[in-house]
This record gives C-alpha cells, sequence and structure tokens, in this order.
C-alpha cells in the first residue's frame, strides 16, 4: 500500500506527462539549499522545454530538437531535466544517453543527471546507478529504464533495437557533432514506432564543417526544430 505522499507525488508526475517545462519547475526545490539564488530554467532552457511540450500535440511525429552551442550554457543541466521528466511520467518509458566520447558520458554528462536525480522530489520511485536510471518497482526495471550507452562504429547495433511500441522513447545525443553519422543512422531505426512519443535530442557546439549534427540545419533542417545559443546570452556563462 503506498502512503498518501507517495499517490499524490504520482498523481502530480502523471499531470506533468505533457508538459517538460512545468515539470521542472515543479520538481526541484528552487531557491533553497543547492538551488538557493535560482529560480527555474534559462530562457533558452524554457524554450527548448516548451517547443517539447507543444510537439507533444502530434504523437505520431518525432520530435527531433537540434542545439548548438558554446561552453557552459546549462546544456548538460537540460539534458538531465528531459530525462527525469521523460522517464518518470509515462510509465514503461525507454531511454538512451550518448556523447562524443565515453570520457565525456561518464564524467560529465551522466553525473549531471546524478546531481538532478539527488535534488528531484520524486527520487525515491528510481534507481540511479553508474550507468543507469530505472524504475525502483522491480516488476518494471528491464521496461521502464534510461542507460548511458558510449557508441561505436565496430557496434553500430548498440543503438539498433530501440523501440518502445505505444510508449516514449528518448534519445539523447550530448557533444553530437563528434557522433559519427554510422550512429545517427542506425538510431533513426528508433522513430519507426506507431503511437508512440519519440523524442530525439542533439546538443553541439558548431566547430565542424561535415557530419550529421551540421546537417540538422542544412540538408536535414526540415526534420529538425533547431536552437543557435549565443552563449553570452545564458545566464550562467562567465561573459
Amino acid at each position: 500500500m503506498l502512503a498518501r505522499e507517495d499517490l499524490m507525488l504520482l498523481d502530480d508526475l502523471g499531470s506533468l506527462s505533457k508538459d517538460p517545462y512545468r515539470f521542472v519547475l515543479w520538481a526541484f526545490d528552487w531557491g533553497s539549499g543547492e538551488l538557493e539564488g535560482e529560480t527555474g530554467p534559462d530562457e533558452w532552457q524554457a524554450a527548448i522545454l516548451i517547443s517539447i511540450r507543444d510537439g507533444l500535440l502530434t504523437i505520431n511525429q518525432a520530435i527531433q530538437i537540434a542545439v548548438a552551442s558554446g561552453h557552459g550554457i546549462g546544456k548538460s543541466a537540460l539534458i538531465a531535466w528531459i530525462v527525469l521528466w521523460g522517464m518518470s511520467t509515462l510509465p514503461d518509458a525507454k531511454g538512451v544517453v550518448t556523447a562524443n566520447t565515453d570520457t565525456q558520458l561518464r564524467t560529465k554528462t551522466w553525473p549531471e543527471v546524478s546531481k538532478w536525480f539527488r535534488l528531484f522530489i520524486a527520487k525515491r520511485f528510481f534507481v540511479m546507478t553508474a550507468t543507469s536510471l530505472y524504475s525502483a518497482d522491480p516488476a518494471h526495471e528491464k521496461t521502464w529504464r534510461c542507460d548511458i550507452i558510449p557508441w561505436s562504429v565496430n557496434n553500430p547495433e548498440a543503438f539498433a533495437g530501440m523501440h518502445n511500441q505505444g510508449k516514449r522513447i528518448l534519445l539523447l545525443f550530448d557533444e553530437a557533432s563528434k557522433i559519427h553519422d554510422l550512429i545517427w543512422e542506425v538510431a533513426e531505426g528508433a522513430l519507426t514506432d506507431e503511437n508512440t512519443e519519440i523524442l530525439w535530442v542533439a546538443f553541439g557546439n558548431p566547430t565542424r564543417n561535415t557530419g550529421r549534427f551540421r546537417e540538422c540545419f542544412r540538408k536535414y533542417r526540415h526534420r529538425w526544430k533547431t536552437q543557435q545559443i549565443d552563449s553570452r546570452t545564458a545566464k550562467h556563462t562567465n561573459k
């Protein structure tokens, strides 16, 4: 039997399944403790969360968002919020997070997810490890999870089979400009499920003049919602 507080948290989570922006405002104790002086997402982060919310209105069209920026704007925090929202507000959601290198993934991207998980008011429903976030319910720990997966051109199959018919799929690329085109091509196979919420977000530095990340803004711009963030406008960058 779940405690009354747990039932209230679950009700709140369910009500936020289509609104990641409102989720972020709800999910953390803004202004207190480690978040003293913080009031919520930066303007550019809020714009992307709202873009995801609006994209959820059309379930049979994958939401694909590419964000080009410099360093220090808060993209790792945004990745963490998207992971926590995506996994906690819809049962049996599945997610994969990757980055340009295994080192980036394990020492930068995933530790930021771990930090925000520690601050998450509903963390009791999940288990966080060095490589995964999954349901604390043993009956769902295999079907309701997000994993970090280092990519390899010698093993692209690790990104094949990302299917979750009728539920939700999250695919997040960090430092995406340095992820091999083959991995992008294999990842596209996850976009074929019908009646499934599919969210693919790629973050990268616009430092390369070739590759699939660059083509999100050119050849494939009809498929992607793109954002280019000037680091000087982000509130936490060292001006």
